[in-house]
């Protein structure tokens, strides 16, 4: 298995902290919102461990998408400061973060799905869905990474390539 798969799936039971980017353009379409971003970074939390994902995307020889994911300590490439603060230990935060943010509320990842393609022999990761506790949020390989939030399961996003239960 890839070793993003394994990243990706590893999210489940933890909390969706927030999608952080340079540029996050926001729009409200069928009551789903569009979100899009280049490299967006992603916190996710449980208990006290706190981990960024750097999403990216490049293009195949026959012009398919696929994500490309970066587990990491701090957001970098963003713009941050290091909270070092022992009074504020009841605080989840590890970095005040200096950039566009959203969000969601009942942020719980119950389940993890990645689709994609085959091609020549090699799986492609296209997008990702976490099903959170009363929405989903999809995240879609391209120049400009598209993450939608809706309401129902997103369909016909490519072969499912793994799952978690």
């Amino acid at each position: 298995m890839e070793k993003a798969w394994e990243t990706f799936m590893s999210a489940k039971g933890y909390l969706l902290e927030g999608i952080f980017a340079n540029l996050l353009h926001t729009n409200l379409y069928n009551k789903d919102i569009i979100l899009h971003a280049t490299e967006p970074i992603l916190s996710i939390r449980k208990n006290t461990d706190i981990k960024y994902w750097k999403i990216g995307w490049t293009e195949d020889d026959a012009g398919d998408n696929y994500l490309l994911l970066e587990d990491q300590e701090t957001p970098a490439p963003l713009e941050y400061e290091l909270i070092d603060n022992p009074h504020q230990r009841h605080t989840y935060q590890k970095h005040i973060i200096s950039s566009s943010s959203f969000s969601i509320e009942h942020n719980l990842i119950k389940k993890v799905t990645g689709y994609g393609s085959i091609y020549r022999n090699r799986i492609i990761l296209s997008a990702v869905v976490l099903e959170l506790e009363e929405s989903f949020l999809s995240i879609e390989a391209g120049l400009a990474t598209e993450m939608r939030v809706t309401n129902k399961e997103p369909k016909h996003l490519g072969d499912v390539i793994f799952s978690t239960n």
